[in-house]
C-alpha cells in the first residue's frame, strides 16, 4: 500500500510540473468529444458470464505544443455503461473516471511536411465501479483502481482538399507496467475493509496481459480556429489479478470539437 501511495504522489507531482510549464506553450489544442458504442464486460468476481451493452463517454483532451518539441497531453475521461447477460435476466451498471498524462517528442524535421509524428510515454490513473443488479446479497459490486505507465504515439496527416485542410489523426496508448487494486478470489469487501483481512490486494500488472486504447479521427474546419471531429474510438482493458478475470472491450463512434489557439 505504501508503494501504491508513493507512485500516486509522484504521478501528480509530475503532472503538476507539466502544468507549471504552460507559459512556455506556443500552441494549444483543446478537444471535447462524446463517444457512444458497444461494450463487452467480464468480471468473474461478480459473475462468470460476459455482459454486453452500450457505453457512453465524455472525453476532454488538451495538447500543449511547446517550442522544445516536447509536447504535453492531458486527458480527462468519464464513462458509464449499462450491460446485460446473454439471456437478458441480469444487468450491470458500471462507470469510471480516467486521467492520463503524456509527454511526447514531436518529430517534424521537414518544414511544410503534411505529416507530424509524436511519440513518448504516458501515465494513466483509473478509478471505477461495477454494480451487478442480480447479486443483491453476494458480491453485488466491484471497485476498480489502477495506475500504469506505458508508451503513446500520435500521428497526424494534414490532407489538403481545395482550400481546406483536413487533419487525419491516429492516437494509440499501450500500458506497459502498473499496479491495481483487486479483492482476492472469494474475498468480500466486508472482510477487507471491516475486518482488515489484507490478502494481496495490491497487485502488479504488465504487458504480459496486453491492453490497448486507440482512436482514428478526421476533422473538418467550421471556423478559423474550430474543427468538428468525427471518428472511431476503441478501448480494450483486461487483467487477471488474484485468479479473477476482468476485461472491458469497447468500440465507439466519436464526435466532438477541436479548438486551436
Amino acid at each position: 500500500m505504501r508503494t501504491f501511495l508513493i507512485i500516486i504522489v509522484l504521478f501528480f507531482a509530475f503532472a503538476s510540473y507539466a502544468r507549471a510549464q504552460e507559459a512556455n506553450d506556443v500552441f494549444i489544442e483543446r478537444t471535447t468529444a462524446f463517444a457512444i458504442g458497444k461494450t463487452q464486460r467480464l468480471d468473474t468476481y461478480l459473475s462468470q458470464e460476459e455482459y454486453s451493452g452500450t457505453d457512453y463517454r465524455f472525453i476532454s483532451n488538451v495538447l500543449r505544443i511547446r517550442p522544445n518539441k516536447w509536447d504535453f497531453q492531458f486527458t480527462h475521461e468519464g464513462a458509464l455503461d449499462y450491460t446485460h447477460n446473454r439471456v437478458e435476466n441480469a444487468n450491470t451498471l458500471a462507470g469510471h473516471y480516467d486521467f492520463a498524462f503524456a509527454m511526447m517528442k514531436r518529430l517534424d524535421k521537414f518544414e511544410n511536411c503534411p505529416f507530424t509524428l509524436r511519440a513518448g510515454f504516458m501515465s494513466d490513473l483509473y478509478a471505477g465501479f461495477a454494480y451487478n443488479m442480480r447479486n443483491s446479497a453476494n458480491n453485488p459490486a466491484q471497485g476498480y483502481a489502477s495506475l500504469s505507465i506505458g508508451g503513446t504515439a500520435i500521428g497526424t496527416y494534414r490532407l489538403k482538399i481545395g482550400d481546406k485542410t483536413i487533419p487525419i489523426t491516429y492516437e494509440v496508448r499501450v500500458p506497459m507496467i502498473g499496479i491495481m487494486f483487486s479483492p482476492a478470489y472469494g474475498q468480500s469487501y466486508y472482510e477487507l475493509f471491516n475486518n482488515g483481512n489484507y490478502d494481496n490486494n495490491i497487485v502488479f500488472t504488465s504487458v504480459a496481459i496486453p491492453q490497448l486504447r486507440h482512436q482514428l479521427s478526421a476533422e473538418y474546419p467550421i471556423s478559423k480556429n474550430t474543427n468538428i471531429r468525427i471518428g472511431y474510438f476503441g478501448d480494450y482493458r483486461q487483467s487477471k489479478p488474484n485468479n479473477l478475470k476482468q476485461h472491458t472491450y469497447t468500440n465507439s463512434f466519436l464526435i466532438g470539437f477541436t479548438l486551436r489557439k
